[in-house]
Order: C-alpha cells, then sequence, then structure tokens
C-alpha cells in the first residue's frame, strides 16, 4: 500500500480523525499528516526489530564490507539488526560464527610448549571467524548506534576480499508527506498491521479530544500479535531443524 493510502486509513477508519470531534479554537485534525506518518515510520521500524521481517543480502551499502589489512573490526550500515552469515566473496561457503569467549580461548595448537601470550592472538591471515558481540558502537553522525563485527584473525594484506552478508536490518529510508506514493519495505500483508502501533502512538495520552488510553491498549495488544505471528512465521523460514548423528567429530577453524 502506498504511504497516502496508510495515512488515509490510520486518519479517517481507525482514529475517526473528524473536524467536528474538535473543541474550541483547533484545526480542522487532531493529528497533522507529518505527524501520523512519523508514528507510522516508528511502526514499521518496531516491527522490524520485533518481527525480524527485513532480510537482505543483495544490497551493496548494507551487504558488503571492506577489509583493511591487520583490521579486526567494522562498524556495520545503521540500519542492520543483527547478521545472519558472512563469508568472503572469493569463498563459496560462510565462515564460522563464533564469539569473544570463544576468539580469546583460542590459540595454535603447539604440543611441544605452552605460551599464555599466544592465547587469543593469531596473527594476520585469512579471516576464519566472525562475530557480532564485541560491542555497539556510534554511526559516523553519532546518532545511531551501529553493530561492530569482529573477524577473527584480522585479514593480512593477502586476504582482503569484501565481505558479503546476510542481514536483518531495518528500512533504509524513512517515509514522508512528501512522497504518498512511496512503499513501505516491509511485506504487503503487513501493511495494515503496522497502522495498530501508530494509532497506539496517537492515542496513548488521555486527552478529551485524541487521547483515550483504552482505547491505545487495544492498540498496542494487537500490534503485538501480529509480530508474534510474523516473527513465528519468520523463524520457520529462516532455520533448519537441529540434526544429530553419530560419529561425528567436534569443529574446528581450518587454516
Amino acid at each position: 500500500m502506498r504511504v497516502g493510502d496508510l495515512l488515509e486509513e490510520l486518519r479517517e477508519n481507525i482514529l475517526h480523525d473528524r473536524s467536528d470531534q474538535v473543541d474550541g479554537n483547533a484545526s480542522d485534525r487532531l493529528w497533522s499528516d507529518k505527524t501520523l506518518v512519523r508514528y507510522i515510520n516508528e511502526a514499521q521500524r518496531r516491527f522490524c526489530r520485533r518481527a525480524l521481517i527485513l532480510r537482505d543480502g543483495s544490497t551493496p551499502d548494507v551487504t558488503q564490507v571492506e577489509l583493511t589489512a591487520g583490521v579486526d573490526q567494522y562498524a556495520l550500515h545503521p540500519s542492520v539488526i543483527a547478521v545472519l552469515s558472512c563469508r568472503r566473496s572469493t569463498d563459496r561457503i560462510d565462515m564460522t560464527r563464533a564469539g569473544h569467549d570463544a576468539f580469546s580461548a583460542y590459540r595454535v595448537p603447539d604440543f611441544r610448549l605452552f605460551d599464555p601470550s599466544t592465547i587469543s592472538n593469531l596473527p594476520p591471515g585469512k579471516p576464519l571467524a566472525w562475530s557480532t558481540d564485541e560491542e555497539l558502537t556510534a554511526d559516523d553522525e553519532g546518532s545511531v548506534t551501529v553493530v561492530n563485527l569482529r573477524l577473527y584473525p584480522a585479514p593480512s594484506s593477502a586476504f582482503l576480499d569484501n565481505l558479503q552478508l546476510r542481514v536483518l536490518r531495518l528500512p533504509l529510508q524513512d517515509l514522508t508527506v512528501d512522497d504518498l506514493e512511496a512503499i513501505p519495505e516491509i511485506p504487503e500483508q503487513h501493511h495494515l498491521e503496522i497502522l495498530d502501533w501508530a494509532a497506539y502512538l496517537a492515542l496513548r495520552i488521555d486527552d478529551i479530544d485524541a487521547g483515550s488510553s483504552n482505547r491505545a491498549k487495544e492498540f498496542r495488544d494487537s500490534f503485538e500479535d501480529h509480530v508474534n505471528t510474523a516473527r513465528k512465521e519468520m523463524m520457520r523460514k529462516l532455520f533448519t531443524p537441529a540434526q544429530w548423528g553419530f560419529g561425528r567429530g567436534g569443529w574446528s577453524w581450518e587454516r
């Protein structure tokens, strides 16, 4: 649905925002178009964060990371919520996902000598594993918290192929009143569902004209139901059932 259609649905059919509802000297509308579009934007972002509905493996600015020799941490695009997979562009298989604890405990096997200084200290080379649990940082403008991806070990000059990611993300652009023909990024079957959160934001404060906390709670609960249903459907698509078998050894990071 277009932004203009969503705005009309929210104002007229959900909020019943009519000029004859306003007391006293006030404008013809309880909420401006700009305010309601801002609420729709927040509803779409919240739906993406909670339902993990937007997957992306092809948008270059979001899914490609240019490597630098000796650097092991990279700030990802501000829209990224989580990373699903990571591989070097010249590889056919994904790298192993690990975490800070695993990196800190790994050392190059050496049966002749145990040197504590070798713990968590592989020299730069071919990246073998990745994680996103190291830290969060601000973007270049300092306004958005971004996910950091850490590689282990840091790439050497011989392994500077771009990383190719698959991610869960937020919408790339906000909807605006200047383009009512724009279409939200989330799948169309969820367009009307996000209006419940927009309605909650509009009604959450008790007011003789605009607010109604009881109605707001109903819209909030309805939105959460939609999120839970969408998230369950997404999880079924994202993950395969656990597998097990006999005669399978442990795992390793091959160099």
